[in-house]
């Protein structure tokens, strides 16, 4: 099967993403991307039902899961357990990294419902806090050992060979064995209350990603998940490390880039849109994150869909022709 590059995801208010990962009879995508190609020239933070394994092929790639990022280098993996709140990015804004990753549920490694293999192993692992994550240094023996499995699994995704479900199979249940048989002691602490930061950042981040096209304040921020103000810096500090507003201008930012890669709307119309008064200031956010105009972000963009050329951020200069069109 073809190893896939997505543009953007699907993402739900509360951060949940939308994708259909798979078949409902082989339920397991495989995704050969950079993440500097997505729209915000991130893979915005998210979580999903499914279990996730990544590997840097190229260049490093910062995972950040909850409070704790990772710097990954080429060689080195991490497994991102079910339900874990999650974002990928270059480590150097301007220079590719690339990552092979296979996105699966968790049924497909079960043998079967109410199995021993899912009550005994997989059912602790998905509710296991202190496995939220597992990183794999290709330094480590048993580690590598886990990384090559995955190699195995997602070189057996892409040739799709006569049987190749079957490989899939077998490789992730044996990299699942050996990562689990490696972190005994950590299951054992296994902890069935999801960390108390997460639920209200899912919450905090779903208020704004209904509503990021009004007026907000810190203060109906901290609101969606009843806390006070100064929680609700601390907790976006904690876990996403930002403030509640930088991430609030960043999703607009995010928005923007979708609408002006895939509509026709002005430049001024889509400020307004997303939850921008001047467009003044619209344009020098967009510049602070995406490295480019509004305007010359959609003429490359456009010019990406139809040539097939990655988007690359180049740096230009503020014109008003940016604010009309």
């Amino acid at each position: 099967m073809k190893a896939l590059q997505l543009l953007d995801l699907s993402i739900g208010p509360d951060l949940h993403e939308l994708t259909k990962h798979g078949t409902p009879v082989f339920p397991c995508a495989g995704y050969d991307e950079d993440p500097g190609k997505y729209l915000a020239g991130n893979i915005p933070w998210h979580w999903h039902e499914e279990l996730e394994i990544i590997l840097v092929t190229e260049g490093e790639t910062c995972v950040l899961c909850g409070e704790t990022e990772y710097r990954i280098s080429a060689g080195d993996a991490i497994f991102v357990n079910s339900n874990v709140l999650h974002k990928l990015k270059r480590a150097v804004p301007d220079v590719p990294s690339r990552i092979n990753s296979l996105v699966f549920q968790p049924e497909l490694v079960s043998s079967f419902p109410q199995s021993i293999v899912q009550q005994r192993y997989i059912q602790p692992l998905m509710h296991s806090s202190a496995l939220s994550e597992v990183l794999l240094s290709h330094t480590v023996p048993w580690q590598q050992e886990a990384i090559v499995y995955f190699e195995k699994a997602f070189a057996a995704f892409i040739g799709d060979e006569y049987g190749f479900e079957i490989l899939v199979q077998v490789e992730l249940m044996r990299m699942l064995h050996t990562i689990l048989l490696n972190q005994q002691d950590r299951l054992a602490e296994n902890d069935l209350v999801q960390n108390k930061d997460s639920v209200r950042i899912k919450q905090m981040l779903g208020f704004i990603h209904a509503r990021y096209a009004e007026p907000l304040t810190v203060s109906q921020i901290a609101g969606a998940s009843s806390i006070s103000e100064s929680e609700c810096y601390r907790c976006f500090r904690k876990v996403l490390d930002t403030s509640p507003i930088d991430y609030l201008l960043q999703y607009r930012i995010r928005a923007a880039a979708g609408l002006l890669a895939g509509t026709d709307r002005s430049v001024s119309d889509i400020c307004f849109a997303t939850g921008f008064n001047s467009p003044s200031y619209f344009a020098k956010v967009f510049r602070q994150e995406l490295q480019c105009s509004p305007r010359k972000y959609r003429v490359t963009r456009q010019t990406k869909h139809s040539s097939g050329q990655t988007f690359t951020k180049e740096d230009d200069t503020f014109e008003d022709a940016d604010l009309e069109e």
